[in-house]
Order: C-alpha cells, then structure tokens, then sequence
C-alpha cells in the first residue's frame, strides 16, 4: 500500500468513526482498512516491524488533528468483537490486538478490561460448532420441493469453519505476542477469562489440536513467567487448576492430555525449581487433581496415573509431603478413601526406595512403611469395594517389593506378616460378604507367603481350603492358586493334606478353566514332586525308609490313598495321560520307592509277608501305568507278583489275621499289582501271559481271596485273554470257557454251604444229636461261610464281565436267599422249614442282593421283575450295609433303566433322611450325579428332600449340598 492508499484507507476510516453513532459495532470495511495499515510496509504499525521505533502509526495523530478522543475507536472496536458473528468478531479481535502491538501505541488507553473481555468472548464464541439444520426440516422442505441443496450448504459452513480457524490461531498468536505489553494484575477478572479461554480452545472439538496446542500453552507459560500479570503463586495456581480439568476430562492417551501433562512436566516443572513461588503452587497440583478425581474406575484410573507422572519429577521432599497427604487422605471420605489406595500403589510402585533401604531412617518413619500401613488398615473398611481395593493393591505392593531382596527384608522388619493380627484379617477377608473382597484376600494369601515366617495358620488355611468350594468361579481360582502357593512355601503334612482335600476334587467342576488348574497343579505338585525320587539309591547306612525318601513324597503317597481323595486323582490321572502329560520318571520313581522299601525290610530280617509297600505306591503306579507302560518294568511286577505268592502262603501257614493293618493294605496293594499288570499286559511275552493267566485262573477258583481281590483278578484275567488271543473271536471263546468253569465252581460251593446249612437247622428242630455231630456241622458251616460270600461276589463279577453267560439257575438260587425266610418263600432243600438267611448268613445275605443288582443289570427281563423288590427290601431293611449297597445298586437301575426307575425316584430320595449318615451322604452324592447327567429331574419331593440336605445334623452333607447348589447345579435352578 503506497502513500496514497494509506491517505485514503485514514479517510475512510476517520469518516466511518464520525458518522457511526455510539452504540453501533464498526463496520467489516473500516476493520479491513484497518488491518491493511496494519499489515503495510509503508506503514511501519507494529512491534516486529523493521522500521525504528520512533515510526508511529498513522492512524494516531490523525486522530488527535480530526479532534477525534482514543474512544470513538475503541468503543465500536468492543462492539465488532461483540458481535455473534465469528468472522466479523474475530476480524475486530485481531484488529484490537495489532493496535496493541504498535509502536507509540497508548497502551493503557486502548487496553481496558471491558475490550480485552470482548475479546475473549470472540474467541470462545469462535470455537464453537456451527448449528447443523435439524433433520426433520430438510425432510420437511424436501417433501414441499423447497429443499435447499445440501452440498452448497455443507460446503460453505466447511469453508468458514476453516477461515475462522485460521483467524483464531493468528488472535491467539497476537494475543500471547500482546501479553508482554499488557498486564492483568490489575484485572483479576481479565486474567481468569483468558485462562479458561485458552482452555476452552484446548478441549474444543471444533479446533485441530496439533495446530493450537503450542500457541495455547505459550500463552500458559507467558501468564506464569512474567511477573506482571500477578503473583507467581495465584497465577500459577490458576493456570494449573484449568490445566487439571483439561486432564481429567480427557481420555487416558488423547493428544490433549499427553499434550497438557507434557507441559506441565517439561515447562512448569524446570521453572519451579528457579521460582519458589512457583513451586508452591505445583506442589499442590496432584492434590487438586486428586480432590477433583472422578468417581468411575476408568476417569479415575488415568487421573491416579496423571499424579503419579506429575509426583514422579518432583523433587525428594516434596514426594514425601505428597506420600503423607494421600496416607491422610486414607481417613477422608469414601472417594478419597478408594482413590488412596490406588494412589499408594502407584507411590510404592514407582518412587525410587519406598522403604528407605538406601538411608539410615527406621524402616517405621519411612514414609512407605507408613503408606503399607495405611493401606493394611484400608483392608477393613467399611465399603466392600475399598477393601477389596486395599487388599489388591497390598498384594501388588508385597509382589512388587519382593523382587529386591534389601527390600523384601525392610519389608519383613516393618510389617509383622503371620502374625496373629494378619491371620485375622487373611481370615475375615476371606469369609467376608463381598466375593470381591474374598477373591482379593486369596491374592494377598497368594503374594504374601513368601513373607509368612513360620508355618500358616491353621485356621486361615481350612479357610482357604474352604474357599475351593465358592460358588464364584473366579474366588475359585483365585483359592486354588493361593493354597498352591502355600504348598510350595510350606510342603509339610497338614498342609498336603488339605490341599488333597480341596483341588484335586475340582477336576469334575463345571469351569473348564478350573479342571485344568486342577491337573496342572497336580502334576506340578504331585507327580513332579514323587518323580525326585526317580534317582534316589540306598545306602549301606540307611536304615529307614523315611532317611532314603524325601519325606514330603510319602507324605504325598500317604494323602493319596485317602478314600475322598482317590477317586479325583484316578480322574486327573485319565486326563493327564490321555493329553500325553504323565511322565515316564513317575513309574521310575513308584518302582524304585517300592524297591528300597523291600530292601530295607529285609535287612532287619523281618519276616515278609510282614512288610508293605510305602502307602499309596502301588496305587498311583496303577493309575499312571496304563498310559506309560513302556517304563514299568516286568522284572519288577513278576518279582512282586512271585513274592505276593510267598507271602500268602507264609501268611495262611501262620495264620494270619485277614483283620490287621497289615494283612489289609496287602489286600489293597494286590489289587493295585494285578491292576498295573493288566495295564502293561500288551508288553508281555506269550509264554510270560499264558503263566500269568493260568495263575490269576487257578487263584479265583479257590474263592478265598478277598472281594476287592476277585474284580481285579477277573479283569486282569480278562484283559491278557483279549490282548493275547490272536482274533476276538478266540479272545471271547477263552473268556467264555474259564468263566462258565468258574460259574459252575461258584455254584457248587454255595450249594453245598445252603445244604449244610439246611442239615444244621433240620438237626436241630427234628434230632436230639450229640453233642460233637452238632458242633461238627456248625463248625463245617463255619468254614464254608467266606467261601460261600467269595463265591457269590465272584457270580457277580463274571456276569458283567460276560453277560452272554448263562445265569438262569445262578438266578434262582439268589432269588432263594434273598427271600428266605419271608411269607411265601420257597423252602430250599431244608424240606418244608422256611428259614432266614439274613439271620443266619447277613453277610451272604447282602451279597446276594448285590450280585443279583448286577445280573439284572445284564438281564432286562429280570430287572424288570425284581426292580419292585429291590424298591422293597431298600425301605423295609433295618440294616445300614444293605441299604447303602441296594442304594447304589438302584442308581445303576436308574442309568440303565431309566424309565422303569423313574416312578421309584421318591422313594430312593426318602434315603437323604436316612438314619445312618454313610447311607444319607451316598444318596446324596450318587442322587447329585443324576442330577448332573439329566437322568433326574427337579421335581418338588426331590427338591424339597435336597433343600433339607442343607440343614442335616452332619457338616459334610451340609457342605456338599452347599456346593451342590451354589455351584454344580446353580444354572439348573
């Protein structure tokens, strides 16, 4: 613009000013004449321009020539930044602040808090978003054909919302360039206006971030550097608490609030280490952020690591007076209490030595073992939700200190951990109403024993125990993984043993997630801990069993054969080998366990069929067995199964008890054997299984092994006849042959034992005999009474492991005994005399109700003829054993014969009011598997029976129903 343009630009806006009356905004024209003076550089206007200072700007003396006062510009200036249109007002907003800016300007004239508030409510009338025509409008216009076309109008808002950008960024420019030639400490009102404009512009969704963010926060640091704008103190204060509220309200990794808290960390920061004025102010900046931290998790989530990054950079005392003000803030109300221990976990989590190892102070005064303590006594507040909070982030705390070992000692010297004051809180936790507080006390369980001196508690850890049992899924797991973690710091018997009791069992939970925690656990703790002695060897020196074997490992072996135990380890047994998890060094170990125990017997010279195996040994080694045969070693079984022959014969030349201990557990441990040799059967060599089969053959036709020797050896029989036959069809014919030999031995002996019986009873009603001839039958019965039992059971095993078998007259005999005595019951051979041989033989009386249960099970048509009698006998039976085994006996009914059961299930149900607790926990259970398997359904006696289970006099049944219902059938209710 030459001189004559600037001539006529003057005149036109001096002939504007006269003739605009007072009130009225100047017009969009003078302002452009304006704004060319400004920007010309024939007119050297303002602070930067490269002409001397002692230039001014023309429009000032015209001014005073044409007798016109600094206020006929001003206050038509005020009016165009007022007005409600963006363009217009921040044309005058920038106009103001040139004129501001140039040189010889009256600074305090022209600058007046009136104008400067003018101009910031341009500005904030600027960013917001242009209104959008409502939709139903343009539907409406478009039905009357008088829409307007949408593109234009979209368009143009686009093109001014770009302008008004532009002229707000360059406002702003001029506005931070204008700060050092104004000063607000003398508008207070002025400089609170600015402060929440520039914020407004920061968290408007109107404006690109990237392109203001720099200029906004220039002006931030302007207001606090310079002193003329007020106290550093208030000003800084001021600024920080508009930046406070930009942080909070923004989400976590938004660029505004990476953008604020870098400022406040890369700007601020350095300054208030120069400025103790300054410094005052940010050291209360957190706890503003903390006083006005939102109530949601997420919001108050990010504005805790909002503080913790701001406490972070502050300097070592001023951490300190922070750490001390959340414990305090600990005692607030219920918000502070909970943003407390959020904030106390991220304080000991991330300031450099929480707990003072590095300094001389004791480890009380420390201002981390004051926030531990803090947050211990956070753990039982009043609010659910903080003390499962505080009990979280305890743990975290405990995890997190742990990795060093100088402060995982500071740790033990301040805080007591096992004493009886935590053991009540680890306690109560865990039993309290919130299942988010008891899944937050099993974490700390879970994360503190490391820090547990001594031994646990004995009551926390049945509670934990407990705990396995939850109805939560999570508290669940959470349980398991704490009495895991006890277990590994504290291996010794009690603790063993509960763990048996409470994880092992969770391989039948409904949680998939849980069945696997079980098997894994197991096969860490277990399996892996009885593989160490794999390479264990004796020395000349040893003398006991427990100086070779670790005595955790028999401890182990010991818990294993417990009876609630076994059948959950024969479970995870199954599913480890059929996923190929079970290893070969657990056989290795089993075998070598049994072996030192055999060598160690026999150097005492004690007589062997004295001796047992370790408790448990053979019992694992037939679950694993079956899915790592390749590791047992034959030499091993046929030396045990050679030896098992001795001391059966060295026992029955002895006469030995079949009542003691020891006698007994050889019961079981033969069981076990025959179990692990039917598992590795395949491996053997002909002439090895065809010996083998003729013994295990030849030992069940003199019916005098025990029951539970019957079973095993039929089916390890059974099983080489299978496996060895060269089709199955030879297989079939050899099973067919020695079980009708067997049938026929079996049928005899319990025909002779009923004919003896019958002469005992004819003696004595119709003879007076001697004395010797009755004591002789008596005694003949006697000895043919075990035999007769044996016999029996084994009819029983026969027919399930071959039901081609034919049983009709087996059948009759049973039906015989199991009627006897009874009205209209046939007399058997006894020759009119109707007896009772549940009176004389109740032990062959039961018997013969089981073994004929398992016949009908083979047998439909019979089934359905004494299914009614078994119903019968199982209410009017006034002994326990027999009501128990007829219970189990209709459960297997009600699996294969569902219909023909299904009218008796009220009856069976009546037996959870049983007066024998053994008799009333079977029912319990075995009704529970039904339930499961859909095989009954809720009807109300059977729900109403079951409701009363949770209230029967034992505490085992009431537990079982509470798990029932809270867990295994919670979605079926």
């Amino acid at each position: 613009m030459d001189g004559g343009e600037v001539e006529d630009a003057l005149s036109r806006i001096l002939s504007d000013l006269e003739s605009l009356p007072p009130d009225d905004p100047l017009p969009d024209s003078s302002l452009r004449d304006l704004l060319s003076l400004l920007a010309s550089p024939s007119s050297p206007a303002l602070c930067s321009s490269p002409f001397g200072e002692d230039d001014a700007f023309p429009l000032w003396p015209r001014l005073s020539s044409s007798g016109l006062s600094l206020s006929t510009l001003l206050r038509p200036l005020s009016a165009a930044m007022d007005l409600a249109f963006p363009r217009s007002s921040l044309l005058a907003s920038r106009v103001y602040l040139s004129l501001l800016l140039t040189h010889s300007a009256p600074v305090l004239s022209i600058f007046s808090p009136l104008a400067f508030l003018s101009l910031l409510g341009s500005l904030r009338r600027a960013i917001k978003p242009l209104p959008s025509p409502p939709q139903a409008d343009r539907r409406r216009k478009r039905k009357l054909g008088r829409l307007v076309p949408p593109d234009d109008q979209m368009e143009d808002q686009e093109h001014d919302a770009a302008a008004n950008e532009d002229q707000i960024l360059i406002v702003l420019g001029l506005l931070d360039s204008a700060l050092s030639r104004i000063r607000l400490d003398s508008s207070p009102d002025g400089f609170k206006s600015l402060v929440d404009t520039v914020a407004a512009v920061l968290s408007s969704s109107f404006v690109d971030h990237h392109r203001f963010s720099s200029v906004c926060f220039q002006i931030f640091y302007s207001l606090i550097c310079r002193p003329e704008h007020g106290d550093h103190t208030t000003v800084t204060a001021e600024v920080l608490k508009s930046l406070a509220m930009l942080i909070l309200s923004s989400p976590p990794k938004s660029p505004l609030r990476v953008g604020t808290l870098g400022f406040v960390i890369r700007k601020i920061v350095p300054l208030s280490k120069e400025h103790v004025e300054i410094r005052k102010a940010l050291v209360y900046f957190p706890r503003y952020l903390a006083s006005k931290a939102p109530e949601r998790a997420d919001p108050r989530a990010a504005a805790v690591d909002a503080m913790l990054e701001v406490v972070r950079v502050f300097q070592k005392e001023d951490q300190v007076g922070f750490a001390e003000y959340v414990v305090k803030m600990t005692q607030g109300k219920s918000q502070l209490r909970l943003l407390s221990v959020d904030l106390i976990l991220g304080l000991l989590t991330s300031l450099p030595d929480p707990l003072g190892v590095d300094e001389t102070v004791e480890p009380a005064k420390c201002w981390g073992m004051k926030s531990l303590k803090a947050l211990l006594q956070r753990c039982s507040d009043s609010m659910g939700g903080i003390r499962a909070r505080a009990l979280t982030n305890i743990a975290q705390v405990i995890e997190f200190l742990l990795k060093s070992a100088r402060s995982s000692a500071r740790l033990q010297q301040g805080i007591e951990f096992g004493n009886a004051e935590f053991n009540e809180l680890l306690r109560k936790r865990c039993l309290d109403e919130k299942a988010a507080v008891r899944k937050a006390a099993l974490l700390l369980i879970t994360k503190s024993t490391a820090l547990i001196g001594g031994q646990i508690d004995e009551v926390v850890l049945r509670t934990i125990g407990s705990a396995c049992l939850d109805p939560l899924v999570s508290i669940r797991k959470a349980a398991v993984s704490a009495l895991s973690e006890v277990y590994r710091q504290f291996p010794d018997e009690r603790v063993i043993t509960e763990w048996l009791h409470s994880v092992p069992c969770l391989i039948v939970d409904n949680e998939t997630s849980i069945q696997e925690d079980s098997e894994n656990f197991f096969l860490e703790l277990i399996l892996d801990q009885i593989s160490i002695a794999s390479d264990v060897s004796i020395s000349d020196s040893a003398k006991d069993l427990e100086s070779v074997i670790p005595d955790r490992v028999l401890v182990l072996l010991k818990g294993l054969c417990n009876m609630e135990v076994l059948p959950s380890v024969g479970k995870i047994c199954n599913s480890l080998g059929k996923k190929k998890k079970l290893k070969a060094s657990v056989v290795t170990s089993l075998q070598n366990i049994i072996s030192i125990s055999e060598s160690l017997w026999l150097r005492k010279d004690l007589p062997i069929e004295r001796w047992i195996a370790p408790v448990g040994a053979w019992k694992l080694l037939s679950e694993v067995s079956l899915f790592t045969p390749k590791a047992v070693d034959w030499r091993f079984l046929h030396h045990h199964w050679n030896l098992l022959d001795k001391a059966m014969t060295l026992g029955k030349d002895r006469e030995l008890d079949r009542t003691e201990p020891n006698s007994v557990t050889w019961v079981g441990d033969r069981v076990s054997l025959l179990q692990t040799i039917s598992n590795v059967s395949l491996m053997l060599t002909p002439v090895a299984a065809s010996e083998l089969a003729a013994d295990l053959l030849r030992r069940i036709d003199e019916f005098n092994m025990h029951l539970c020797e019957v079973d095993a050896h039929a089916k390890a029989l059974r099983t080489l006849c299978k496996l060895k036959a060269v089709s199955p069809e030879e297989g079939n014919d050899l099973i067919a042959k020695w079980v009708h030999q067997l049938l026929s031995g079996a049928l005899g002996i319990v025909e002779s034992y009923m004919s003896r019986v019958s002469e005992t009873v004819n003696t004595d009603c119709f003879v007076t005999p001697s004395g010797t001839r009755e004591g002789n039958n008596e005694e003949a019965s006697c000895k043919l009474l075990p035999q007769a039992i044996t016999a029996i059971f084994t009819i029983g095993s026969l027919a399930l492991i071959y039901p081609s078998a034919e049983l009709h007259h087996i059948a009759a005999l049973l039906h015989t005994i199991i009627t006897s005595g009874k009205p209209g019951a046939k007399a058997t051979k006894l020759k009119g005399l109707s007896i009772s041989m549940k009176e004389i033989a109740p032990s062959l009386y039961i018997q013969a109700w089981v073994t004929m249960g398992k016949i009908c099970l083979v047998d439909d048509k019979l089934a359905k003829r004494y299914i009614p009698l078994f119903v019968q006998e199982l209410e009017s039976s006034k002994c326990a054993a027999l009501r128990n085994n007829i219970l189990v006996v209709m459960v297997d009914f009600c699996v294969r014969y569902t219909a023909l059961v299904d009218c008796y299930i009220p009856k069976i149900t009546t037996m959870l009011h049983d007066p024998c607790e053994v008799v009333r926990r079977q029912t319990f259970i075995l009704l529970s598997r039904l339930l499961q398997r859909d095989y009954v359904k809720w009807r109300g006696v059977l729900f109403l029976n079951f409701l009363l289970s949770l209230v029967d006099d034992s505490e085992k049944i009431r537990n079982l129903a509470e798990y029932l219902f809270g867990n295994i059938l919670k979605g079926q209710l």
